[in-house]
């Protein structure tokens, strides 16, 4: 497995940015950082490369339909963690999964058009994964904060 490039303090103040506003063009960020806007793309394509950075949109679920947003803390066979792990990774509902230490094994974040559907995940996706003991849901009330800044202190 290839090492990850090692990123300096300018790249972090890209990264940093491009948190801000994915959308910011490179020749504003590279007059903000006094360097050219060649530079900037170029190490934008390397972290990108390197999978260290991608720009994405962050959504409102509500506004789009998804009236359902939850995690789903879940208690997996331990020989089948990491297996099970990719198998949720692949479902359309699913956009976040972590094996994690603790009281259950692997976490995931899913989003839900209703109840019902919700109920039909669960039943019919989940819980047919090889592996899967049991499951507790934390239906998402209110989403306060959703920024998805990671990675860099302020």
């Amino acid at each position: 497995m290839p090492l990850a490039p090692k990123i300096d303090e300018t790249d972090k103040a890209i990264i940093r940015l491009l948190q801000q506003d994915g959308r910011r063009s490179y020749t504003d960020i590279a007059n903000e950082l006094g360097l050219s806007p060649s530079n900037i793309q170029q190490r934008v394509r390397r972290l990108m490369d390197a999978n260290l950075l991608t720009i994405r949109a962050v959504t409102d679920p509500v506004a789009l339909g998804v009236l359902i947003t939850a995690t789903v803390a879940v208690k997996v066979d331990t020989t089948r963690i990491r297996q099970a792990a990719a198998e949720m990774a692949d479902l359309p509902e699913v956009g976040y999964v972590a094996i994690c230490t603790g009281p259950y094994d692997v976490l995931i974040e899913v989003a839900c058009e209703d109840q019902a559907h919700l109920l039909r995940f669960l039943a019919d996706k989940l819980g047919q994964i090889e592996g899967v003991h049991s499951t507790e849901v934390f239906v998402y009330l209110q989403i306060v904060k959703n920024n998805y800044v990671w990675g860099l202190p302020p």
